[in-house]
């Protein structure tokens, strides 16, 4: 960042960067002060590289290990130093290959990665078999007992709809003392079967919640191992009790795959 005040003057322009990144080695992707985090990072980085102050916004604030294909930031950039291709190479450099700039582009000026987004989509991957696997250890939850994917795929339907998610989710305290809603809409959920006992969770929603995404995936994992009936879930969502809910799912395998924004 330079100390130049002339550096910090000028027009300016919305950009639009794709980011992926292996969240194993970070705190999470917020900035904090000594702590390395995905975001603290990306921020140094694309300061050294426009040489100016950067305020980074994300559309969704990923915890420690949580990884993402489809992370999408937005920040602002002096106009006469913006080259989507030299600033994407050149993070890369810097950053890479933890956390890769996927893409760069000029935003509309009222652009937010996470105002303007119109729905997140996520995945889970959990490797079902006796023995783990050492490639995968960083990227799956390893679960040695079989999973039923019926089982599973049963527990998925009472989660699409709009609901109060308050018995999967932390809820967080606003500023003024009042509880936060929980209520989001989810359009699909759904499990697939990716061969050689990979087994992926996909989700989408308007928006998720603290921990929203490993809550449900841990309290799937019971029904899958019929410890839970599928049937129970619907009564866990009516309940808004978190404690009725199972264990969460670890980190590693959760994976911030897409941000949709309305059509241009």
């Amino acid at each position: 960042m330079t100390d130049d005040p002339a550096a910090l003057e000028g027009p300016l322009v919305r950009v639009r960067m794709t980011v992926a990144y292996d969240g194993s080695g970070y705190h999470g992707f917020a900035p904090q002060p000594g702590v390395e985090t995905v975001g603290g990072n990306l921020r140094d980085a694309l300061e050294r590289v426009l040489q100016d102050e950067v305020e980074l916004t994300c559309a969704g604030r990923t915890d420690t290990g949580v990884h993402a294909w489809g992370q999408v930031v937005s920040f602002d950039a002096p106009a006469d130093r913006f080259d989507p291709l030299v600033l994407g190479r050149s993070v890369n450099r810097l950053c890479g290959p933890a956390i890769v700039v996927r893409d760069v582009e000029r935003a509309a000026d009222g652009f937010d990665a996470r105002r303007s987004a119109t729905g997140r989509t996520y995945r889970y991957t959990i490797v079902n078999r006796p023995v783990p696997d050492p490639f995968l250890a960083h990227l799956a939850w390893h679960v040695d007992e079989p999973l039923d994917l019926d089982l599973l795929r049963l527990g998925c339907d009472p989660l699409v709809g709009e609901h109060d998610f308050s018995a999967f989710c932390r809820r967080p305290k606003l500023r003024d003392g009042g509880e936060a809603s929980l209520v989001r809409t989810v359009r699909r959920a759904g499990w697939s079967d990716q061969g050689e006992g990979v087994l992926r969770f996909e989700i989408e929603a308007n928006a998720f919640c603290h921990q929203m995404i490993r809550s449900i995936v841990g309290t799937l994992v019971d029904v899958g191992l019929a410890r839970k009936h599928a049937g129970e879930l619907l009564g866990i969502i009516a309940g808004r009790d978190r404690s009725k809910g199972s264990q969460l799912a670890p980190p590693q395998g959760l994976c911030l795959w897409a941000v949709s924004y309305p059509t241009r």
